[in-house]
């Protein structure tokens, strides 16, 4: 090979090379694949804390909804305890609760000195409050010689889309403490 084929050898490579420098061509599909790990993650995390909202407030909706059934009675019986679960379950549709919701709604009663102890308690997929149990409520709350319902209602959300930006399961949690409005003390019935 002559020195003349090597020189135009390397002005020929150095006349791709600066082409190949100047082509802006490829730059928009290499941005987008260096930006497309973000917009995926913004897109799945955002409708993973969005669905986590939508359920927390059917948990809230579903705590104040016991609450407030349990409050306006006079007699808890078996039937009404079925029928205030049931009506929890239609609140929190179209969300699956099998399993996932826990709800505990107990009788707090507080006595003269303004110790509480449990009256009765009802859980739904849940272990209720033992009778005669010593419960510690918010301050405020202890007012002698009343009760008060308390309501608790947990659920177990894995959202169906970005779990892996929600760290998988979280679990959503509310309680709701309500004075009975009929009565002093709602009693617990087997009828």
């Amino acid at each position: 090979m002559s020195m003349i084929a090597i020189s135009e050898f390397f002005a020929s490579l150095r006349g791709k090379l600066s082409r190949f420098s100047h082509d802006k061509r490829g730059v928009s599909a290499v941005e987008f694949a260096i930006i497309l790990p973000f917009m995926a993650m913004l897109y799945l995390g955002g409708t993973a804390i969005t669905q986590a909202i939508i359920v927390k407030r059917k948990v809230v909706l579903v705590t104040h909804t016991v609450g407030d059934l349990v409050a306006r009675d006079n007699s808890i019986t078996n039937a009404e305890v079925t029928a205030i679960f049931d009506a929890a379950k239609a609140v929190f549709a179209p969300y699956t609760w099998n399993s996932l919701l826990k709800i505990k709604v107990t009788s707090v009663n507080i006595n003269a000195a303004g110790t509480a102890t449990v009256g009765w308690g009802e859980a739904f997929q849940d272990t209720a409050r033992v009778p005669n149990a010593t419960v510690t409520l918010p301050t405020g709350l202890n007012t002698p010689n009343t009760s008060i319902i308390w309501t608790e209602v947990s659920y177990n959300f894995t959202p169906p889309v970005g779990g892996a930006f929600t760290g998988g399961t979280l679990t959503l949690t509310d309680q709701l403490y309500i004075r009975p409005r009929l009565v002093t003390t709602i009693t617990r019935t087997a009828n």
